[in-house]
């Protein structure tokens, strides 16, 4: 426990139980199930926390069902190109189809950028009635346009360009990896289903190591709240760097330096004499937080792919 010059507890550290709120849980290092555990055991969070931001979901993912393949359909019109419903695989020049699909969803993806802000605000502040900042989305979008700069502050902060970089890669990647699968490994799902899988398999997990790190700090930056009119202190269940990050960059390095490696216990001087404090080293596991428990189904789905494709192989001898 420190104290600054007059007396009063300054936290040092997010692993310092002595001066962790009652609403936050401790850090979680035991993987995606210890903290779903940790979550459910955690006052005024239980199951329901599961579910938080649920809603916005779902208003965004129907939003971009209807906007994205409207937006596509009229880019490709507009340039002379063929139907969006004929499959990129079966074209004979891929690029300017592939240029109107990324450029949609990365015009849609913007567009309701407010969206993600909302949803990911409201799984990370705490449940408790007390605490609580947001009542809901809509009472969470009026409180950021009236604190965070208007519709300025809401799409051309610092979450503005992480999210021109998440949506272009992820559409990007998908639609690219067919192509890659079919015309540079020549791999057909007819003739070979089995290497073909694991073709899939093996871009899905490129992909993935590709925008885990983002998606993961791109959370981070839409947790921040760069105002100093805040009627309310935005308090969250987990802990947040109480220095702000300052962008994609300096976001990369910081998780990669205070949350790359396992824990270290060493000896300080401490106003009471010498105590016991952890300290993580340097490395990637701060970026790749949830990357088993994805990887592994991408796994079983290739199981359960390689195992219909024998069936359906021996069925047709």
């Amino acid at each position: 426990m420190a104290l600054d010059e007059s007396g009063y507890i300054v936290r040092t550290s997010v692993y310092d139980d002595s001066t962790r709120p009652t609403h936050q849980l401790r850090p979680i290092e035991g993987g995606v199930w210890k903290g779903i555990g940790m979550l459910l055991k955690q006052p005024h969070e239980g199951w329901r926390a599961l579910f938080k931001g649920q809603y916005t979901h779902w208003i965004s993912e129907v939003a971009r069902l209807f906007m994205q393949p409207s937006l596509e359909g009229s880019l490709n019109d507009m340039f002379g190109l063929y139907d969006d419903t004929i499959p990129l695989i079966h074209l004979d020049r891929v690029g300017p189809n592939l240029a109107t699909l990324v450029a949609s969803h990365l015009m849609v993806g913007v567009l309701l950028s407010p969206l993600e802000l909302i949803k990911t605000r409201m799984i990370v502040q705490s449940a408790s009635p007390l605490k609580r900042k947001y009542k809901g989305p809509f009472h969470a979008l009026r409180t950021i346009l009236s604190e965070e700069g208007g519709l300025q502050g809401l799409y051309f902060s610092h979450n503005l360009v992480p999210t021109l970089l998440y949506h272009s890669l992820i559409p990007l990647i998908q639609n690219a990896a067919p192509l890659v699968i079919d015309r540079v490994f020549c791999i057909s799902a007819n003739d070979s289903p089995f290497l073909h899988g694991l073709a899939e398999l093996g871009l899905n997990t490129l992909e993935l190591i590709i925008t885990l790190p983002l998606d993961t700090i791109r959370k981070r930056l839409q947790c921040q709240i760069r105002s100093r009119t805040s009627v309310k202190r935005f308090e969250s269940v987990v802990a947040l760097r109480p220095v702000p990050y300052t962008g994609v960059m300096d976001t990369c390095y910081r998780i990669v330096k205070e949350e790359g490696g396992r824990r270290q216990e060493k000896n300080v001087k401490g106003r009471k004499g010498w105590e016991r404090e952890a300290s993580p080293g340097w490395g990637l596991r701060g970026l790749y937080q949830g990357f088993s428990m994805q990887f592994t189904s991408s796994v079983l789905l290739f199981v359960l792919q390689a195992i219909n494709g024998i069936e359906g192989t021996g069925s047709r001898v």
